[in-house]
């Protein structure tokens, strides 16, 4: 997005907004048992078998922007890792404390090494990398808190996904101000790498894209789309990617 907010104010919308408030006390609580079967348990699942390819098994969990701390809660449930989110909004890092989650009420160009814990640490965040204000400043900041061996895995919006591409100015992803980046799997790694991260994977599971198209196949113009929409079960190109890299 060019151009984009102030930082100042996009740092007040994401810490004070109304919608904020909105998301935390009415929002994740209603969704919350239908989010954590249905989302949450598969990501945890997902994460704790990436590290076991990757990296120690004997680590502990910073999620950066935990929100409602979900995860954190189902990661302590299924593996018994602790979780520590950093999560700037007032309301949902009060949420994660009433349930006794370890929180850093800060954005993450706020933390300070002594904040997090000590020992193996993997470093997660969701669906928020394209809500960065700069990416390249985050990810300077999360280099220098992280230790030699620390694994960091996000997932983020993909501008080269099926969906995205197919639908273009009608796609409900393309949502500024919410989303300010697109990056894909070859701009990602030029910029991680940039950074001083060893990418280790970058994959695009492709299992939301093709529901995304079958929704707004009415806004499908292309006449080859649309077949392929209406026959396709899966898609290796996606608009949702995570990516897994480590610090050296």
């Amino acid at each position: 997005m060019s151009p984009r907010p102030i930082n100042e104010a996009f740092n007040s919308y994401y810490s004070n907004a109304p919608s904020t408030e909105y998301w935390a006390t009415v929002f994740y609580k209603a969704t919350s048992k239908v989010r954590r079967d249905k989302i949450w348990k598969t990501k945890a699942k997902s994460i704790h078998q990436t590290v076991k390819r990757f990296g120690n098994e004997n680590y502990e969990v910073v999620d950066i922007g935990g929100g409602y701390g979900i995860f954190a809660e189902v990661m302590h449930s299924l593996f018994g890792k602790k979780t520590t989110v950093i999560e700037p909004g007032f309301h949902l890092a009060n949420s994660c404390r009433e349930k006794g989650i370890n929180v850093i009420e800060k954005f993450l160009e706020g933390v300070k090494r002594s904040d997090l814990p000590q020992g193996c640490k993997i470093f997660v965040s969701f669906e928020l990398f394209e809500h960065l204000h700069s990416p390249r400043i985050f990810l300077k900041q999360l280099f220098g808190l992280m230790q030699s061996g620390d694994l960091f895995v996000f997932t983020t919006l993909s501008g080269m996904g099926f969906d995205i591409q197919a639908l273009w100015e009608d796609s409900k992803s393309v949502s500024p101000p919410h989303h300010l980046n697109f990056f894909n799997p070859y701009s990602v790694k030029i910029l991680i790498e940039e950074i001083g991260f060893k990418v280790l994977e970058i994959s695009t599971p492709g299992k939301l894209d093709i529901d995304i198209l079958s929704n707004n196949r009415n806004l499908i113009k292309d006449r080859f789309l649309k077949t392929f929409v209406k026959y396709a079960s899966d898609s290796g190109w996606s608009s949702h990617m995570m990516i897994v890299c480590q610090k050296p």
